[in-house]
This record gives C-alpha cells, sequence and structure tokens, in this order.
C-alpha cells in the first residue's frame, strides 16, 4: 500500500523546480511515514483514508509549482502519474473496504507500475525524493 504512495523532500540554496518538489514531498512523506501500516483489509481501507487527503495535499502543492519551460512536458506527465496514484489509493480502498482481498491485489500491480513511471519521471526531472518510494 505505501509503495503505492509517491511522496519525500529535498532542498538547496537556489530553489529549483526539483528542489521545491522534494520539499512538499518530503513534508509529505513524514506523514505518511507516521501512519501504521495495514494488517488487514480493514486496516487498509483505514490506512487509504488517511493518506488520501494528505495525497490531495501534495498534489495541490505540487501542481502550484511552475517547472521550467523545457521541463513542462516530463512535469506534467509526473502530475498526471500522480493523480493515477490518487485514483489506485482510492480503488485499493473500496476494495479494501468491500472485504476484496483479490480485487485490491488485483488493482495493486497497476497501481505498482504507476508508481514506478511516477518514479522514473520525478528522476528525470532531477528529484531526489519524489522520485524514490
Amino acid at each position: 500500500m505505501l509503495a503505492v504512495v509517491v511522496l519525500a523532500g529535498c532542498g538547496g540554496s537556489s530553489p529549483t523546480y526539483a528542489s521545491k518538489a522534494d520539499a512538499i514531498c518530503r513534508k509529505y512523506k513524514q506523514k505518511t511515514d507516521a501512519i501504521s501500516h495495514p494488517k488487514t483489509l480493514a486496516d487498509l481501507a483505514s490506512v487509504s483514508d488517511q493518506v488520501l487527503p494528505l495525497l490531495h495535499d501534495a498534489r495541490r502543492e505540487l501542481r502550484a509549482l511552475q517547472p521550467p519551460a523545457e521541463q513542462k512536458a516530463i512535469a506534467s506527465a509526473w502530475l498526471d502519474e500522480f493523480d493515477v496514484t490518487i485514483d489506485d489509493v482510492e480503488k485499493i480502498r473500496d476494495k479494501a473496504r468491500a472485504g476484496d482481498a483479490a480485487g485490491v491485489q488485483s488493482v495493486a500491480r497497476p497501481a505498482l507500475r504507476h508508481n514506478q513511471r511516477a518514479n522514473e519521471l520525478a528522476a528525470q526531472l532531477g528529484m531526489k525524493v519524489c522520485s524514490k518510494d
């Protein structure tokens, strides 16, 4: 579940798009790390409910950043993957609430691929924290 959460942070004396995004990711990664790891489907639904508002807040802050012109396309693709991550967590939560372990598994597999793609795009943008689980 937490592998789906794409969050963490960085910084520097001259703020760049990557360092600003990493600072946002760091802030929200610290918050998600403080949430207990799920042991049951009910726990998974509860953790998802706690993580989703954090993801929405992080997305809002990340979308407010202005990437340099030469990185706009990659930044847009990365933010689109972030949106997919939120959708994935919502689907996982819904399957967990329904007690559908097989459904959680079927959503988790593509969610991990989406997470990997988001990490790759973040790395292309020069992010250190946002590019790791």
